[in-house]
C-alpha cells in the first residue's frame, strides 16, 4: 500500500501544472546561466599577455624616469628631493619587472605552470606592498570596487589567487589534472558550478523547493474520497509525501545541473573534482587563512548542506501548509526565512559585532558562502563555515520534526478536511 500511495502520489506530483512551471522556470535560468551569465562573466584575475606586455613597458618608462630623478638628486650643490613614488618605485619595480618577464617568457612558451608559480609570487609581493607598505604606485584592479570596501576586497582578491595557485601546483605535483587557462581563470564548468552556487542563485533553488512543496498536502482535497479511508498512518502519509518532493527536486536539480554543465564545458572544458581548490577559513592574528580542498571534497560537503537545507523546507513547507490550510501562505512563509538572513543581516562586518549569528540556521542556507569560506569574509570572523553550519541546521530540522510529531499526534486533526 505505502508503494501504491507513493507512486499516486508522485504522478501527481509531476503532472501539478504549478510544478510543472517550476520545473520548466529551473530550466531556463540553467539555460540563461550557462549560456549567457558565464561567457558573461568577468574574471578580474585574467591570464594575458596583453595587459601585463603593457605594464611591463609602462612600468620600465615610469622606473627609467624615477631613476633619472635620484640620480639628479644626487648631484654636488643641488638641493632637490626626489619624490616618495620615484624612491618606492627604484625599490620595488625591479622585482615587479622580473616577475613580469618571467610571465611573458612562460606564456609565450605555454608553459601554466611556470605562470602559475611566478603569478603567485608576484600576487603576494603586490599585496604586500599595497596592503602592508602602503605603497601608492601600486593598485587593486578596479574591478574590486563593487561594494564600497575596494581595499579589503583587493586585499582578500589577490591573497585568494595567491593560496590558489599554490594549491593548483601542489595538486599538479600530485598528478592532477594539468593546468590550463581556464583552470586558472576557474572557467571550467565544475569550478564555476563552485563559485555559482552561494548567495542569491542557493537562495532561489530553496524558494522552489519551498513551492514544491506547498500544495503537496492541500492537493489531496482534489482526491478526498479515494484517500479518505487510506489504511496509513498520518506520519506514514507525510513521510511518504516528503520522499515525493524530495525525488522530485532531485530531478528537477539533476537535470538543471546537467544542463548546465552541457552548456559550460563544450567551451570551457569541464574541469576535474580532484583540482585543488581553497576555502577561507577567516583572519588569525591579522592574516587571512586559507585551506586547501579537492573540488570532490567541496561538492561533498555542499550535497551534504543541499540535502538537510532542502529536508528542513519541505518539511518546514508541510507543516505550514498543514496548521495554516494554506498552500499558498505556507510557500511564502517558509520562502521568507529562507531568504531572512541574506535580507537582514548579511552585511560586511556583522559576525564581529554580533557573533550569535553564526548559531542561526538561517545564516547557512545560501549553502556555498559557508563552504567556500565567502561568509567567513563578509562576516569578518573566523569559522561560519561547514562544521559551524552543521549543528544550528540539524537542531532547525530536530525542532521542524518535533513539532510535526506532536502535530500527528491530534487525532482530531486530520491532514486535510473537505472543506478546506
Amino acid at each position: 500500500m505505502r508503494w501504491r500511495y507513493f507512486l499516486f502520489q508522485l504522478k501527481a506530483f509531476l503532472l501539478n501544472p504549478k510544478n510543472i512551471g517550476l520545473f520548466i522556470a529551473t530550466i531556463i535560468m540553467s539555460l540563461y546561466f550557462g549560456l549567457v551569465s558565464v561567457p558573461n562573466h568577468e574574471v578580474i584575475e585574467q591570464v594575458d599577455a596583453k595587459p601585463i606586455q603593457k605594464e611591463y613597458i609602462d612600468d620600465t618608462a615610469f622606473l627609467k624616469v624615477a631613476r633619472q630623478e635620484i640620480a639628479y638628486s644626487n648631484k654636488p650643490g643641488y638641493f632637490y628631493f626626489p619624490s616618495k613614488g620615484a624612491i618606492d618605485a627604484v625599490g620595488t619595480y625591479p622585482k615587479v619587472l622580473a616577475y613580469d618577464k618571467q610571465l611573458l617568457r612562460a606564456l609565450k612558451k605555454n608553459d601554466l605552470q611556470a605562470y602559475t608559480k611566478y603569478a603567485s609570487k608576484r600576487y603576494q609581493y603586490i599585496d604586500n606592498l599595497i596592503h602592508t607598505e602602503g605603497n601608492q604606485n601600486f593598485l587593486y584592479p578596479a574591478a574590486y570596487n563593487k561594494s564600497n570596501n575596494y581595499q579589503q576586497d583587493g586585499h582578500f582578491g589577490y591573497q585568494r589567487t595567491y593560496h590558489l595557485y599554490n594549491a593548483l601546483l601542489a595538486g599538479k605535483k600530485n598528478r592532477q589534472t594539468p593546468l590550463n587557462k581556464n583552470i586558472l581563470e576557474e572557467r571550467t564548468a565544475l569550478q564555476v558550478m563552485q563559485n555559482s552556487l552561494s548567495g542569491w542563485t542557493v537562495l532561489i533553488l530553496v524558494v522552489i523547493v519551498c513551492f514544491f512543496a506547498a500544495d503537496i498536502v492541500t492537493n489531496d482535497r482534489k482526491y478526498y474520497t479515494v484517500l479518505e479511508n487510506i489504511p496509513l498512518s498520518k506520519r506514514t502519509i507525510l513521510w511518504l509525501k516528503t520522499g515525493v518532493v524530495e525525488v522530485g527536486v532531485l530531478l528537477d536539480f539533476i537535470v538543471a545541473s546537467v544542463i548546465a554543465l552541457l552548456c559550460i564545458a563544450p567551451k570551457y572544458g569541464m574541469g576535474s573534482l580532484k583540482l585543488n581548490t581553497v576555502a577561507y577559513l577567516g583572519r588569525i592574528n591579522f592574516k587571512l587563512i586559507f585551506k586547501t580542498e579537492t573540488l570532490g571534497m567541496y561538492y561533498l560537503q555542499f550535497i551534504i548542506f543541499a540535502i538537510i537545507v532542502s529536508f528542513i523546507f519541505i518539511r518546514l513547507t508541510i507543516l505550514l501548509s498543514l496548521t495554516l490550510r494554506n498552500e499558498y501562505v505556507a510557500g511564502m512563509l517558509s520562502s521568507l526565512f529562507a531568504i531572512s538572513a541574506k535580507v537582514l543581516y548579511f552585511s560586511f562586518g556583522m559576525g564581529f559585532v554580533h557573533p550569535v549569528l553564526e548559531k542561526l540556521p538561517m545564516t547557512y542556507f545560501s549553502i556555498g558562502d559557508s563552504t567556500t569560506g565567502n561568509l567567513a569574509y563578509l562576516m569578518d570572523t573566523p569559522g561560519w563555515g561547514f562544521n559551524s553550519g552543521l549543528g544550528p541546521l540539524l537542531v532547525a530540522m530536530l525542532a521542524i520534526e518535533i513539532l510535526l510529531f506532536l502535530f500527528t499526534q491530534i487525532k482530531s486533526i486530520p491532514l486535510v478536511r473537505r472543506g478546506d
